[in-house]
């Protein structure tokens, strides 16, 4: 059995927080499966796999709350807009096909909002639609290897949020992400404007801030 085999799974988890993330080498698919299955309900926890390699993280206050707010924000942009967003939260991300896996902090499903699984299982590469966009809360610079995850599921755009700025990246035909000034799946937005809000969601009242969005989006629309 791989790395992950030797460990009692309670073991394997006890002593990660959001400052002490875990990382192992040489661990098998099955294992990987197996552990993503064990874990499903510890909200706490992400994990991602690629190449054999398993980090497992945990997410602090200051994380959830930069990706709640996020959600927030999507709430906001499809009441004015009048899109269906289908948020999938963190929901793990498997694929059998390329042996690779992740739990994103956020995923959305926008023009292909119709085809959003509503089941508690793993994602199915076999029969499920992949979200639109997925979103990342980088606090370490850990994020290197979801771009070539995220990639392989055949996901549009990644947007990542590290140091207080929010980058978009969109999926070439070349199969590598590069970087965009503004969403593929929601042209008013751009990265810029993003960035500001989000900061101003973590410094300021919410609802205030929410507000303005209200109003911006009602006026550039």
């Amino acid at each position: 059995m791989s790395a992950t085999a030797t460990l009692n799974i309670e073991e394997l988890l006890a002593d990660i927080t959001p400052e002490n993330p875990k990382i192992l080498y040489g661990v098998s698919w099955e294992d990987y499966v197996e552990l993503t299955e064990a874990t499903l309900n510890e909200t706490n926890l992400k994990m991602s796999f690629n190449r054999g390699v398993l980090k497992i993280m945990g997410q602090g206050f200051n994380h959830e709350n930069i990706s709640r707010f996020i959600e927030k924000l999507m709430t906001v942009i499809g009441l004015i807009l009048n899109l269906d967003i289908v948020s999938a939260g963190s929901m793990t991300l498997v694929s059998n096909k390329v042996r690779k896996g992740a739990d994103p902090d956020e995923s959305y499903y926008i023009q292909n909002a119709h085809l959003a699984s509503f089941k508690d299982e793993l994602y199915d590469d076999e029969t499920d639609t992949p979200p639109d966009i997925v979103v990342e809360i980088d606090k370490s610079h850990g994020s290197d290897e979801k771009f070539e995850i995220y990639a392989a599921f055949g996901i549009k755009e990644f947007w990542l949020y590290s140091n207080g700025v929010l980058q978009i990246f969109a999926l070439a035909e070349t199969g590598e992400y590069l970087r965009s000034e503004k969403s593929l799946a929601l042209p008013i937005l751009t990265a810029a404007n993003l960035t500001e809000f989000i900061n101003r969601g973590q410094k300021e009242q919410q609802f205030k801030v929410l507000k303005d969005f209200q109003n911006w989006l009602q006026e550039n629309k």
